[in-house]
């Protein structure tokens, strides 16, 4: 990125975190809220299938048995109580099944993938990105929030959007805090040295500005006092700029071993996250403008492994939240006829990505997707 691309994008974000609200609600506007649970979420222990006597079989003792009913067939985790009501509102789907022609099992190559939405060949951009690129979005009009960009976001001229960190704190203690704000209290005569200094006291303003609304916001709509929960509430408070596109990574799911505990304390930051964040859009009218997609970029194996884990698998839940037509897609997992110890494919995820496409921002699928992919019906 050059120079003056950087300083546009920090100021860019300066303004955009600001306290004040950024522009006058749009009911037209949408925006896509993308959260990918990086690492391999295990799917069978998300969406149990509780009635399958196979379910119990392949996990004697990972095996979820007090899971709250929501289907026939179905449960969820129990750590995942609070999207209950907001399926029960109407403002849930979940498709099973979703992964693609054989799969790769390797974080890298399986992320790039999603990404691209290229299961074959290079992956050299990202399917949002070339749709952003078709309408000739701006640098805020996506914004990604987390450590690692995503490819997802990378155009094929290697374009980025908004980048923030998760972590909004404003540390200037100490000797080398006090060195620091000796260097942008004072005005710099080289012009660029001056821009930059004034991007990032303006920067630090609106960051200030942010924690204290960012503080009400948690209180009033009920976001957790962690890492995750606060990441929720800066997602509320970016989407009252309504950009088209919100990109959030949220790590740790790769779960090989003691998977029990640390997948039921990482269900329960998105379930506490998404409900909260759910209760903010609809205090704000925004119900209608804002779709929400939980993926991650494959499943795991339907057998327990030997340390209390799953390994690498396929086929995998997608969760959509909000203006959609609720309910299941995809028919429940195939553990009667795995392969390879895997779950098969029933809905490729480029169909997924094809509606939102089609339905959600009104564009020609085919023409980011390459081809035409069987529609799902969930919108």
């Amino acid at each position: 990125m050059k120079r003056r691309d950087f300083l546009a994008t920090m100021l860019g974000a300066a303004i955009l975190v600001a306290a004040n609200p950024i522009q006058a609600f749009s009911s037209n506007r949408k925006t896509l809220l993308i959260i990918e649970l990086v690492g391999g979420n295990d799917g069978l222990n998300t969406l149990i299938p509780y009635t399958d006597p196979n379910y119990l079989r392949l996990r004697p003792t990972l095996g979820i048995k007090d899971g709250i009913p929501i289907s026939s067939t179905m449960a969820f985790h129990p750590a995942l109580k609070e999207l209950k009501p907001i399926l029960d509102k109407g403002r849930l789907a979940v498709i099973q099944n979703v992964s693609y022609p054989n799969p790769n099992l390797s974080h890298f190559r399986a992320r790039d993938i999603w990404y691209s939405a290229k299961p074959q060949g290079s992956a050299d951009s990202g399917w949002i990105a070339r749709y952003l690129s078709s309408v000739s979005a701006k640098t805020a009009d996506a914004i990604f929030l987390g450590d690692e960009y995503p490819l997802a976001l990378i155009s094929e001229k290697g374009d980025r959007y908004l980048q923030l960190s998760n972590n909004l704190n404003v540390k200037s203690e100490g000797k080398l805090g006090a060195a620091i704000r000796a260097v942008y209290n004072s005005p710099q005569v080289v012009p660029m040295a001056e821009q930059v200094r004034r991007v990032v006291l303006e920067s630090e303003t609106a960051v200030k500005q942010l924690a204290g609304d960012l503080a009400k916001r948690t209180e009033q709509h009920g976001y957790a006092n962690n890492a995750a929960g606060k990441a929720f509430a800066l997602v509320g408070r970016l989407l009252e700029a309504q950009p088209k596109v919100i990109y959030l990574a949220i790590g740790g799911w790769d779960t090989h071993v003691r998977q029990a505990q640390r997948q039921q304390q990482l269900l329960e930051q998105i379930s506490q996250g998404l409900a909260a964040l759910d209760r903010d859009i609809n205090a704000r009218g925004m119900g209608k403008n804002v779709l929400t997609m939980v993926h991650s970029e494959f499943g795991r194996r339907a057998a327990q492994n030997g340390t209390g884990g799953t390994d690498h698998g396929t086929a995998a839940p997608v969760i959509i939240l909000g203006a959609v037509k609720p309910g299941f897609y995809g028919g429940n997992p195939a553990l009667d006829s795995l392969v390879n110890g895997n779950l098969p494919m029933q809905v490729d995820f480029r169909s997924i990505y094809g509606e939102i496409l089609a339905n959600w921002e009104g564009t020609t699928a085919k023409a980011i997707l390459a081809q035409d992919f069987p529609k799902v019906g969930f919108i």
